[in-house]
């Protein structure tokens, strides 16, 4: 996987699914689920962003101990 984004910088929310390689319906899916997906910013025109900071923390979010 490529870098992160930058903490001030926000994703639309087919970036995020090409980034995580799933599909918007799963993304949907995600969002029903507390935590299953990253917070999401709502924008006056109805588009979804994430923010670099939001997407980082639910991936540290995702971390097992065991591998």
């Amino acid at each position: 996987m490529s870098e992160l984004p930058k903490p001030d910088d926000f994703m639309t929310a087919d970036e995020f699914c090409a980034r995580m390689r799933i599909s918007k319906d799963t993304f949907y899916k995600w969002r029903q689920i507390p935590g299953a997906a990253p917070v999401v910013h709502k924008m006056q025109n109805g588009a979804l962003r994430i923010s670099g900071a939001d997407f980082a923390a639910w991936l540290l979010g995702l971390r097992s101990d065991a591998a």
